[in-house]
Protein backbone atom coordinates (compact mmCIF):
# COMPACT_ATOMS: atom_id res chain seq x y z
CA UNK A 1 0.00 0.00 0.00
CA UNK A 2 1.14 3.44 -0.81
CA UNK A 3 2.10 5.98 1.69
CA UNK A 4 -0.78 7.63 2.70
CA UNK A 5 -0.03 11.29 1.32
CA UNK A 6 -0.57 9.99 -1.88
CA UNK A 7 -3.11 10.39 -3.62
CA UNK A 8 -5.21 7.89 -6.10
CA UNK A 9 -5.70 8.85 -9.62
CA UNK A 10 -8.59 8.70 -11.33
CA UNK A 11 -8.56 7.47 -15.30
CA UNK A 12 -11.60 8.18 -17.12
CA UNK A 13 -12.53 4.72 -18.80
CA UNK A 14 -10.57 3.11 -15.92
CA UNK A 15 -12.77 1.34 -13.60
CA UNK A 16 -12.23 1.99 -10.22
CA UNK A 17 -10.33 -0.74 -9.21
CA UNK A 18 -7.37 -0.44 -11.45
CA UNK A 19 -7.28 2.78 -10.83
CA UNK A 20 -3.42 4.04 -9.59
CA UNK A 21 -1.27 6.41 -7.14
CA UNK A 22 1.62 6.64 -9.65
CA UNK A 23 1.14 6.43 -13.92
CA UNK A 24 4.55 5.70 -14.46
CA UNK A 25 4.79 8.33 -16.78
CA UNK A 26 1.75 6.83 -19.11
CA UNK A 27 -0.63 8.85 -20.86
CA UNK A 28 -4.19 8.27 -20.10
CA UNK A 29 -5.20 6.83 -23.88
CA UNK A 30 -1.34 4.30 -22.61
CA UNK A 31 -3.09 3.27 -18.87
CA UNK A 32 -6.59 2.64 -20.61
CA UNK A 33 -4.96 0.22 -22.98
CA UNK A 34 -3.15 -1.27 -20.06
CA UNK A 35 -6.16 -1.86 -18.20
CA UNK A 36 -7.56 -3.72 -21.32
CA UNK A 37 -4.76 -6.20 -21.53
CA UNK A 38 -5.07 -6.86 -17.79
CA UNK A 39 -8.63 -7.23 -17.42
CA UNK A 40 -8.28 -9.72 -19.92
CA UNK A 41 -6.40 -12.14 -17.35
CA UNK A 42 -7.82 -10.74 -14.96
CA UNK A 43 -10.58 -13.79 -14.50
CA UNK A 44 -11.42 -13.55 -10.66
CA UNK A 45 -11.72 -9.99 -11.03
CA UNK A 46 -9.71 -9.55 -8.01
CA UNK A 47 -7.08 -7.03 -9.89
CA UNK A 48 -4.32 -9.48 -9.59
CA UNK A 49 -2.90 -11.40 -12.67
CA UNK A 50 -0.65 -14.03 -12.11
CA UNK A 51 3.00 -13.82 -14.13
CA UNK A 52 2.12 -16.29 -16.76
CA UNK A 53 -0.86 -14.42 -17.43
CA UNK A 54 1.36 -11.31 -17.45
CA UNK A 55 3.75 -12.30 -20.21
CA UNK A 56 -0.03 -13.22 -22.00
CA UNK A 57 -1.17 -9.26 -21.16
CA UNK A 58 2.60 -8.37 -22.47
CA UNK A 59 1.57 -10.41 -25.80
CA UNK A 60 -1.61 -8.66 -26.24
CA UNK A 61 -0.02 -5.28 -26.01
CA UNK A 62 2.75 -6.27 -28.55
CA UNK A 63 6.11 -6.91 -26.11
CA UNK A 64 7.33 -10.60 -26.47
CA UNK A 65 10.05 -10.21 -24.21
CA UNK A 66 12.61 -12.94 -24.01
CA UNK A 67 12.43 -14.61 -21.08
CA UNK A 68 15.46 -14.22 -19.24
CA UNK A 69 14.37 -10.12 -19.58
CA UNK A 70 11.07 -10.89 -18.33
CA UNK A 71 12.29 -12.58 -15.19
CA UNK A 72 14.72 -9.85 -14.30
CA UNK A 73 11.72 -7.00 -14.75
CA UNK A 74 8.97 -9.43 -13.12
CA UNK A 75 12.43 -9.78 -9.63
CA UNK A 76 12.20 -6.00 -9.98
CA UNK A 77 8.84 -5.44 -9.71
CA UNK A 78 7.53 -8.30 -7.06
CA UNK A 79 10.76 -8.60 -5.48
CA UNK A 80 9.38 -10.98 -3.04
CA UNK A 81 8.14 -13.27 -5.50
CA UNK A 82 5.21 -13.63 -4.98
CA UNK A 83 4.13 -14.42 -8.49
CA UNK A 84 1.26 -11.80 -8.68
CA UNK A 85 0.75 -8.67 -9.90
CA UNK A 86 -1.54 -6.46 -9.13
CA UNK A 87 -2.43 -3.08 -11.49
CA UNK A 88 -0.21 -0.64 -10.09
CA UNK A 89 2.43 -3.42 -10.46
CA UNK A 90 1.54 -3.86 -14.26
CA UNK A 91 2.37 -0.36 -15.00
CA UNK A 92 5.21 -0.49 -13.50
CA UNK A 93 6.43 -3.22 -15.68
CA UNK A 94 5.18 -1.79 -18.76
CA UNK A 95 7.28 0.92 -17.84
CA UNK A 96 10.35 -0.94 -18.16
CA UNK A 97 9.58 -1.60 -22.28
CA UNK A 98 10.54 1.50 -24.58
CA UNK A 99 6.92 2.33 -25.77
CA UNK A 100 8.56 4.95 -28.54
CA UNK A 101 6.39 7.29 -28.98
CA UNK A 102 6.19 9.01 -32.71
CA UNK A 103 8.03 11.31 -33.89
CA UNK A 104 6.86 14.89 -34.97
CA UNK A 105 9.27 14.23 -38.37
CA UNK A 106 6.96 10.66 -38.85
CA UNK A 107 4.27 12.48 -38.39
CA UNK A 108 5.04 15.18 -41.05
CA UNK A 109 6.16 11.90 -43.49
CA UNK A 110 2.86 10.09 -42.87
CA UNK A 111 1.20 13.69 -42.91
CA UNK A 112 2.49 14.04 -46.59
CA UNK A 113 1.35 10.47 -47.67
CA UNK A 114 -2.12 11.68 -47.48
CA UNK A 115 -1.57 15.43 -48.98
CA UNK A 116 -1.63 13.87 -52.42
CA UNK A 117 -2.40 17.24 -53.60
CA UNK A 118 0.45 19.04 -51.17
CA UNK A 119 -2.61 21.58 -50.12
CA UNK A 120 -1.39 21.47 -46.16
CA UNK A 121 -4.47 19.51 -45.59
CA UNK A 122 -6.03 15.96 -46.01
CA UNK A 123 -9.66 15.88 -47.29
CA UNK A 124 -11.77 13.09 -47.80
CA UNK A 125 -10.85 12.01 -51.10
CA UNK A 126 -7.41 12.07 -50.28
CA UNK A 127 -7.41 10.06 -47.42
CA UNK A 128 -9.79 7.17 -49.08
CA UNK A 129 -8.19 7.08 -51.92
CA UNK A 130 -4.31 6.55 -49.77
CA UNK A 131 -6.46 3.62 -47.18
CA UNK A 132 -7.59 1.63 -50.20
CA UNK A 133 -3.95 1.54 -51.73
CA UNK A 134 -3.28 0.61 -48.33
CA UNK A 135 -5.52 -2.39 -48.77
CA UNK A 136 -8.77 -1.13 -46.45
CA UNK A 137 -11.99 -0.73 -47.68
CA UNK A 138 -13.83 2.27 -46.78
CA UNK A 139 -16.24 4.08 -48.40
CA UNK A 140 -16.56 7.68 -48.82
CA UNK A 141 -18.70 8.39 -45.83
CA UNK A 142 -16.43 6.62 -43.46
CA UNK A 143 -13.59 8.61 -44.90
CA UNK A 144 -15.43 11.91 -44.42
CA UNK A 145 -16.46 10.56 -40.60
CA UNK A 146 -13.00 10.27 -40.14
CA UNK A 147 -12.05 13.54 -41.47
CA UNK A 148 -14.79 15.18 -39.64
CA UNK A 149 -13.78 13.64 -36.22
CA UNK A 150 -10.40 15.23 -36.54
CA UNK A 151 -11.56 18.53 -38.19
CA UNK A 152 -11.74 20.80 -34.97
CA UNK A 153 -12.64 24.25 -37.09
CA UNK A 154 -15.06 22.56 -39.15
CA UNK A 155 -13.32 23.40 -42.61
CA UNK A 156 -14.26 19.66 -44.17
CA UNK A 157 -9.81 19.27 -44.14
CA UNK A 158 -7.56 17.90 -41.70
CA UNK A 159 -4.92 20.75 -40.96
CA UNK A 160 -1.39 19.67 -40.48
CA UNK A 161 -2.17 21.00 -36.91
CA UNK A 162 -5.60 18.77 -36.26
CA UNK A 163 -3.84 15.78 -37.34
CA UNK A 164 -1.18 16.28 -34.93
CA UNK A 165 -3.61 16.70 -32.26
CA UNK A 166 -5.66 13.48 -33.07
CA UNK A 167 -2.20 11.68 -33.35
CA UNK A 168 -0.68 12.61 -29.93
CA UNK A 169 -4.15 12.63 -27.96
CA UNK A 170 -4.28 8.65 -28.94
CA UNK A 171 -1.03 7.43 -28.69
Amino acid sequence: MPPKHEQMIFINGVPEKYQMYDRCGFRDSEISEFCWAFALYDIMGDNIITTKQVREALKWLGEEPAEITLITILNEIDPHAKGVLDFQRFVRLMSKFDRTVITEDELIDAFKIFDKDKSGTIDAIELQEVLIKLGFDISALQAEEMIRAADDDGSGECEYSEFIKKIMENQ
